[in-house]
């Protein structure tokens, strides 16, 4: 072989070791995201409240008395407390609505969302049990390819800590891919769940879409 020969099979090597890498870590993230049984769809559909016979233990005290003193409220313990290593798994998130199961794991930098879904660590968010704002983020071209299918009223469902959380969507929008605004804190237990936006982008996208959900139940 020639010197220009040797030179393109050089370069053809660099590129399938460049796409094998590439490839190999969006097949994980893809992994993440898993496809319910036909058992765990009937699990979660008849374990899920419905709209007319929501029930919320949140919060909620039985008076024993109408003198009774009303309870503190909840002491909200920020992600940023939690004794979890940046990059376990954490929980799982259910989407009844399009059947999936995402494995969530702690953080939600680069790293981590290479993974798959990712929780937010700070001091202005929480686990589900840290009575506040919960904030999953996820990549839109390996495990939130169909959140855009969400509507109001749909339910989202977080096992976390041997319990699970029963959530239902409440509103959605697009905002700009460097707005930090939706990192707050809440005074109702609320779930976030963000990706980049469009759907169907190539490359880096110009917007985040952000659906926001309160707490139904706990179980």
């Amino acid at each position: 072989m020639n010197k220009k020969q040797w030179i393109g099979l050089f370069l053809i090597v660099i590129g399938l070791t460049i796409f094998s890498y590439y490839f190999l870590e969006w097949y994980g993230a893809r992994q993440s995201a898993e496809s319910l049984t036909t058992n765990e769809a009937k699990h979660y559909e008849t374990s899920t409240p419905s709209k007319e016979n929501e029930t919320t233990n949140i919060n909620q005290t039985e008076t024993k008395t109408e003198t009774s003193l009303q309870p503190e409220e909840p002491v909200q313990i920020p992600t940023s407390k939690v004794n979890h290593q940046l990059g376990d798994k954490v929980a799982y998130l259910i989407i009844p609505k399009i059947q999936k199961k995402y494995s969530v794991y702690w953080g939600a930098d680069d790293k981590v969302l290479k993974k798959g879904v990712g929780m937010f660590v700070s001091d202005l968010t929480t686990t589900p049990s840290g009575n506040g704002h919960t904030i999953l983020s996820g990549h839109r071209d390996t495990v939130f390819t169909e959140l855009g299918q969400l509507k109001e009223n749909d339910q989202l469902i977080v096992e976390y800590e041997n319990k699970t959380y029963t959530y239902r969507i409440n509103k959605h929008w697009i905002t700009d891919s460097e707005d930090r605004t939706v990192i707050v804190e809440k005074s109702e237990p609320t779930l976030t769940l963000t990706t980049c936006y469009p759907f169907n982008y190539i490359g880096d996208a110009p917007d985040r879409y952000i659906i926001e959900a309160s707490l139904l139940s706990i179980h």
